[in-house]
């Protein structure tokens, strides 16, 4: 049966915002990633092989879906995905000093090495949430360590923030996309807490599910010592240093905000820091409208032309 109008530019939708970021997806990735209509996979599936519309701005091959005419994009997925994996074993023991640190919660990969779409100069860009209370201590620890070991130049700790406040704002797009695509290494069940507490990523991205297996990623283990080293941090000083963290830390970054681009994107918070100094958010969205409005044009020129001829090729 072909797809309603609303069903093809969701499946549309969906192919040309990954395809900015060159990323061809499979039949699962678009499913989860289906823009503002529920549907099962198979049904999506259909979609494509029932409307003219669709053949005409998305290409399918090797079970990947892509825009017409980018097959290229297919390559560049293969060879991304090798050296992203590579990538990830290289960086086992900075995830495993992150995962060990008193008061996390969660750590997620995010970016490009979340979608195993990374090229070789890629940071390992990791998305925290900490205790109560925390965010400016485990931060700041995080990045004195990471920097006596000489690890500090491949690791963006740029987003971090506490189980008081997993609300993220602005409730959009961008955010959506950025919330479904991070891959929990440890945590899992605090990711599936903070997708409940952002309700307008279930709004965007109805068929996405937390709680489903996820591609393999590094998972580090938790040093049995966490508890006593929390409970040792938690008598008399945790605020003072807390407080000592967010001061120091503070200071630092202030020094750097005339080289920040994006200043609406930057958080300073007790329970939340951050740092998306140079964020692509309106350049991303702004991209996406403007490549979604052309593969509609086009798809509906072809569309059109497909129709009109097939009285001729009959006569």
């Amino acid at each position: 049966m072909r797809p309603t109008r609303v069903q093809e530019l969701a499946f549309l939708r969906s192919v040309t915002y990954a395809a900015l970021f060159d990323y061809p997806l499979t039949l699962a990735q678009l499913h989860a990633s289906l823009v503002e209509v529920r549907a099962e996979a198979p049904v999506v599936a259909s979609w494509w092989r029932d409307s003219e519309f669709l053949q005409a701005t998305v290409g399918h091959r090797d079970d990947l879906y892509f825009p017409a005419g980018r097959a290229e994009l297919l390559t560049t997925r293969t060879r991304r995905e090798a050296l992203s994996r590579d990538l990830l074993e290289r960086e086992h023991r900075v995830l495993s000093l992150v995962a060990r640190m008193p008061f996390v919660r969660m750590v997620a990969l995010s970016g490009s090495l979340a979608h195993l779409n990374a090229e070789r100069s890629a940071d390992l860009d990791l998305f925290v949430i900490t205790g109560p209370g925390r965010v400016w201590s485990v931060t700041l620890s995080v990045l004195v360590i990471s920097r006596l070991l000489g690890w500090r130049k491949r690791m963006c700790l740029n987003y971090v923030i506490s189980e008081r406040a997993i609300a993220i704002e602005p409730a959009d797009l961008f955010s959506a996309n950025q919330i479904i695509h991070l891959r929990p290494i440890v945590g899992h069940d605090v990711f599936e807490r903070f997708v409940h507490a952002n309700p307008f990523v279930k709004a965007l991205y109805p068929n996405f599910e937390a709680g489903k297996e996820l591609p393999h990623f590094p998972n580090p283990q938790a040093s049995g010592l966490k508890p006593l080293f929390e409970r040792a941090l938690s008598v008399g000083t945790g605020r003072v240093l807390e407080n000592m963290a967010r001061a120091i830390y503070t200071w630092h970054l202030k020094r750097r905000a005339a080289t920040w681009q994006s200043l609406d994107q930057v958080r300073l918070e007790a329970e939340c820091l951050k740092l998306h100094t140079s964020s692509h958010r309106a350049a991303t969205l702004e991209a996406f409208e403007a490549a979604v409005k052309q593969a509609i044009a086009l798809g509906d020129r072809r569309s059109q032309h497909a129709t009109a001829s097939v009285p001729a090729l009959r006569g």
